[in-house]
C-alpha cells in the first residue's frame, strides 16, 4: 500500500431500475404551469449523461466525526421516503438542476421577494435579535428551549424561507433550519453543516472554537423537517444546496461584516466544497473534515480497506476478516438472532429484508470498524471465531448498529442515499474475501437503500466537475483526512489549488481533527487558518474541546456514539 500523504501543499439489486423509463409526473393536487425555464448561464454541477446501470454505496459518507456529544443519528425522523412525494423527474439533469427545460410543474407560492431594510439591519447600535429579524423571510427564536450557551455567546434558532427549485421561485417554498451563536457582528462567521440535520443545541465546530467564532450552522435540503411538502426528489441536487447556502450567505452578510470560513465534516464537507465550486467568492475559506469525492461504484475502497493499517494492522485485518467469515458461517443462528433483535426493538426489515441486513451488516463492520474505532481496541471489540453466536452477533451491532439497516434507520436518511445514487457516488461493496458467504453480491448499495418509487438517474460528471475545480481554481481549501478512515481512500487531490493544504492525521479515523494532527503540522494548520481570517496569532491561542462538537448525524453510526435525545 502506498504510504499517507501527511500534508501537501497546493501545487444493486435494483441497478437502472427506473433511468429515463418514468415520464414527468404531475404534482399532487393538480399543478399549474410556473413558466418556461429562463436561460440559466449557472454552471451546471451535473450531467445530461444518463448512466442508470449502477450500485450505489450505503456507507456513512457522511457522519460528523465522533466529536464526543453522542446523539441518536435521526431514527424515526420522517426524510420524505413515499413513492407519492411529489413530482419525480429526470433527477434535474439540466443545468437548472431540477426542471425538464421545458414547463415546470408548480403551484405558485405567492412569495414575494422584498428588498432588506438595510438601515435596521446594518445598525449596530439595535440589538441581534432586532436586527435579524428584520432579514426577509428569517423567523427568529432566541435560545427557545433554554439550552446551555457557551459563555460570551448568545444562541438562536432560525428559519429561513427557500425555494424549493431556485431556478423558480415563485413557486414552491420550505423554511431552512439554522443555529446561530452570535458572538460579535465584526467577529469571524464559521458557516457549518453536518450535510444532513442540524443540532438544536449549543455545540461548537472546531474552527469556532479555534477562531472564537460566531458560528451559523445549517441544515442540508430534504433532512426533516427542512423538506418542502410535497417532495420533488428532482430538487434535491448539490446545485440547489449550494443555491441555499448562497441565498441564506447573502441575506446575512450585511450583519456579519467579518470573514467568513465554511466547514463541516464528511458530507458536511463535501457540501461545503460544492457551495465554493458554484459560489467561490461567498466564503473566504474553507475546512473540509473527511471529506470524500467519491467515484460509482468506487473501487479505491476495496483497495484501501484491503491494506488499511499496512503491516503494523495486518493481524486486525486477519481477525476482523475471520469474524466476517465466522458470522456468515453461522448464518442461520445469526438470522434467528437479528429476528429476535428486530422482535425485542419492535423493528421492521421491510425494505431490505433480514438476509440483506445481516450480509450489509457484517460487510459493513469491517468499514465501520476502521471509520469510528481504534486498531488499539481490536482483540478487545471484535471477538475471536470460538466465541458464543450472541457475542459475535453483539459485536457486530455495537460496530455497525444492526438498527441502522432496520426502516426506521434507513428511512431519516433517504436524501442521502438518494443523493449517492444521483450525484455523490458510492464505495463499491468490500465482499469479495467473502466470497460464497455472501449469497447477494452487489447489493450493499444506495439503490438499495434509496427511497422506494423515486426515479434517478446517476449523473457521472458531477463529482469529476467539483474535483476539477478544486484542483485548478479553488483558493484557500484546507483538508483534514485520518489514515485509517476508509473515506480517506476518496480524499480530494489538492493539485493547484492556490493556498490550500491537505493535512492527514496519522493513524485517525473519520474523527481526524486538526488539534490531532502532529505539532509542527497543527500550528502551521491553525496559522493559516488565522491567516485566512485576518487574525493576528495570539499567545494565548483558543484550544479546541472535542466534546464541545455539534453531535454527529448519520446512518451505520455505533450505538455507542449516538445519545438517548433526539433533535
Amino acid at each position: 500500500m502506498k504510504p499517507f500523504l501527511t500534508f501537501q501543499p497546493s501545487h444493486a439489486a435494483r441497478r437502472g431500475r427506473w433511468a429515463l423509463l418514468f415520464p414527468l409526473l404531475a404534482l399532487l393536487g393538480g399543478p399549474v404551469a410556473c413558466g418556461d425555464d429562463p436561460d440559466d448561464p449557472r454552471p451546471d454541477g451535473g450531467s445530461q449523461t444518463v448512466d442508470a446501470g449502477s450500485d450505489a454505496g450505503t456507507h456513512d459518507a457522511g457522519p460528523d466525526a465522533d466529536a464526543g456529544t453522542d446523539l441518536d443519528a435521526g431514527t424515526g425522523l420522517d426524510a420524505g421516503t413515499d413513492a407519492d412525494a411529489g413530482t419525480v423527474t429526470d433527477a434535474g439533469t439540466d443545468a437548472d438542476a431540477g426542471t425538464d427545460g421545458g414547463t415546470v410543474a408548480c403551484t405558485p407560492s405567492g412569495w414575494v421577494d422584498t428588498p432588506p431594510d438595510l438601515s435596521v439591519i446594518q445598525n449596530t447600535s439595535l440589538d441581534i435579535l432586532v436586527r435579524l429579524r428584520a432579514v426577509p423571510g428569517l423567523t427568529v427564536q432566541e435560545n427557545p428551549n433554554g439550552a446551555n450557551v457557551p459563555a460570551g455567546y448568545r444562541f438562536f434558532i432560525l428559519r429561513y424561507n427557500q425555494p424549493s427549485d431556485h431556478a423558480h421561485p415563485e413557486c414552491q417554498r420550505f423554511e431552512q433550519r439554522v443555529t446561530l451563536l452570535h458572538k460579535a457582528d465584526a467577529s469571524p462567521m464559521v458557516l457549518s453543516t453536518s450535510g444532513y440535520n442540524v443540532s438544536t443545541g449549543t455545540g461548537r465546530s472546531e474552527p469556532t472554537q479555534l477562531l472564537a467564532a460566531n458560528q451559523l450552522a445549517v441544515e442540508h435540503r430534504f433532512f426533516p423537517p427542512s423538506i418542502p411538502s410535497p417532495a420533488d426528489w428532482s430538487h434535491l441536487t448539490i446545485r440547489q444546496s449550494a443555491d441555499d447556502f448562497h441565498r441564506l450567505t447573502q441575506a446575512l452578510k450585511p450583519i456579519y461584516t467579518g470573514k467568513w470560513v465554511s466547514t463541516g465534516g464528511s458530507k458536511g464537507g463535501e457540501t461545503v466544497v460544492f457551495f465554493r465550486r458554484f459560489y467561490p467568492d461567498d466564503m473566504d475559506a474553507t475546512v473540509a473534515y473527511v471529506a470524500p469525492i467519491a467515484k460509482r461504484n468506487d473501487e479505491r475502497f476495496v483497495t484501501f480497506q484491503d491494506g488499511v493499517g499496512g503491516d503494523a494492522q495486518r493481524a486486525c485485518r486477519e481477525r476482523l476478516w475471520a469474524f466476517q467469515h465466522e458470522v456468515l458461517s453461522r448464518r442461520e443462528n445469526m438470522l434467528a438472532l437479528l429476528k429476535a433483535y428486530a422482535a425485542e426493538q419492535e423493528l421492521t426489515y421491510s425494505q431490505l429484508g433480514f438476509e440483506l441486513a445481516l450480509e450489509h451488516g457484517v460487510i459493513e463492520t469491517y468499514f465501520a470498524f476502521w471509520q469510528y474505532d481504534s486498531a488499539q481496541n481490536c482483540t478487545r471489540n471484535i471477538p475471536d471465531t470460538t466465541a458464543t453466536d450472541q457475542e459475535l452477533f453483539d459485536a457486530m451491532d455495537a460496530e455497525v448498529g444492526m438498527s441502522s439497516f432496520a426502516d426506521s434507520g434507513i428511512k431519516p436518511y433517504a436524501a442521502y442515499y438518494y443523493q449517492a445514487a444521483v450525484e455523490l457516488g458510492w464505495p463499491q461493496p468490500y465482499e469479495k474475501h467473502l466470497g460464497s458467504l455472501i449469497h447477494f453480491p452487489d447489493t450493499d448499495t444506495g439503490e438499495v437503500y434509496s427511497p422506494p418509487g423515486i426515479p434517478y438517474v446517476f449523473r457521472p460528471q458531477a463529482m469529476p466537475d467539483i474535483q476539477d475545480w478544486v484542483s485548478t481554481q479553488g483558493q484557500r481549501l484546507m483538508f483534514i483526512y485520518g489514515s485509517y478512515d476508509p473515506w480517506t481512500a476518496a480524499a480530494y487531490l489538492v493539485g493547484n489549488a492556490q493556498d490550500s493544504y491537505l493535512y492527514t492525521v496519522p493513524g485517525g479515523n473519520h474523527g481526524a481533527r486538526i488539534s490531532q494532527l502532529p505539532a509542527d503540522q497543527q500550528a502551521a494548520a491553525k496559522a493559516t487558518l488565522n491567516r485566512w481570517m485576518g487574525l493576528s496569532p495570539l499567545k494565548r491561542a483558543p484550544k479546541a474541546v472535542l466534546s464541545e462538537e455539534p453531535p454527529i448525524f448519520g446512518p451505520h453510526v455505533p450505538p455507542r456514539l449516538r445519545a438517548a435525545s433526539r433533535n
